[in-house]
């Protein structure tokens, strides 16, 4: 383990030994799998076009434990495949090492934790295991190692806070090396809305420095959910990354919900042809389609039959690349 990793694993491990030392600590030892069956009729790469296969692209095994009702913590290891088509090779590491502190109605976590750029969102989402949300999908980072906190900025709860500073650590799978401070206003105007404007700088050491911005609104009850959002960041030399995304779930049925989603990228995917399982041409604006039956079969198992399509414009010097289209039957099992 790397010498950065040795504080978040240090103050998790003493919390254990001292909980159990006095007696009263809960354990939640628990997990999730999920995969797919795919073919892909067409698409803009020659080992994409026409790939076929079964892949397990997630595993979490995730040990949860409240000390005293305020002292808490999470040790999440995650297993994942490299993404490359018809390839199957897998690889462990940290997803999550934090201990927590519930102040009050506020909170303060320490170590290697989901970042504020779209936590938020991925909850209104809901469909993790169907596709990552935008941000994610593009590269930018769902975790990092350092301090974060949380809470209402006002009596009645309506507004809420979320800030994180990432230390400068390549820890974890999902992390960034870069120093970086977030924060996020969320603004609950009635039951179930959510208005979040987020903005971050990131100082890349060096390099080309990097600021995002971002707006949602989503809402989410037990019959229906959908979000809108916009997100730009400015990577000064690098290419920008802009999209704007739609996305919108119905329950259809007791264990039965369709799923769709849309998202524009107004610019060129800056990381292309570096995503895992969903690559992008990097030569044009693109727009993604996901249209998805979500079956719950048992309680703990979810079958979704869905399709995902990539159209894109004609780049600047008229290539135009091939429609990609994938077919996949996913399974979402937890534990």
């Amino acid at each position: 383990m790397k010498r950065s990793a040795l504080l978040p694993a240090t103050l998790f491990f003493a919390q254990c030994v001292a909980a159990q030392e006095a007696d009263y600590p809960a354990f939640d030892l628990g997990g999730l799998l999920f995969g797919d069956a795919y073919v892909v009729p067409s698409h803009h790469l020659e080992e994409g076009d026409g790939a076929a296969g079964f892949t397990l692209r997630r595993g979490y095994l995730t040990l949860d434990v409240d000390f005293s009702g305020r002292w808490y913590a999470r040790a999440r290891v995650e297993l994942n495949q490299d993404g490359d088509f018809e390839t199957y090779e897998y690889d462990a590491d940290w997803k999550d090492l934090y201990i927590g502190l519930n102040l009050g109605e506020h909170t303060v976590q320490a170590g290697l934790t989901s970042t504020p750029t779209f936590d938020l969102i991925e909850k209104t989402w809901g469909a993790r295991y169907l596709m990552r949300t935008p941000m994610d999908l593009q590269g930018v980072a769902s975790r990092d190692t350092g301090l974060f906190a949380k809470g209402p900025l006002n009596a009645s709860g309506t507004l809420a806070y979320r800030a994180m500073w990432a230390a400068a650590v390549d820890f974890g799978k999902d992390g960034n090396p870069n120093d970086r401070l977030m924060a996020a206003i969320s603004w609950s105007p009635g039951k179930n809305w959510t208005l979040d404007v987020y903005a971050d700088t990131e100082d890349r050491g060096g390099q080309t420095d990097r600021t995002t911005w971002q707006v949602f609104l989503g809402n989410r009850n037990d019959q229906v959910r959908w979000g809108l959002q916009y997100s730009k960041q400015d990577r000064e030399d690098d290419p920008p990354l802009e999209l704007a995304s739609g996305f919108l779930g119905i329950k259809v049925g007791e264990k039965s919900t369709l799923i769709g989603r849309i998202d524009r990228l107004i610019e060129p995917s800056p990381r292309g042809d570096g995503i895992s399982y969903i690559p992008f041409d990097p030569s044009a604006p693109a727009t993604l389609y996901v249209a998805a039956y979500e079956y719950q079969m048992l309680p703990n198992l979810a079958l979704t039959p869905n399709v995902v399509v990539i159209d894109y414009d004609r780049a600047e010097d008229g290539y135009q690349a091939a429609t990609d289209l994938h077919l996949r039957l996913t399974a979402f099992f937890t534990f």
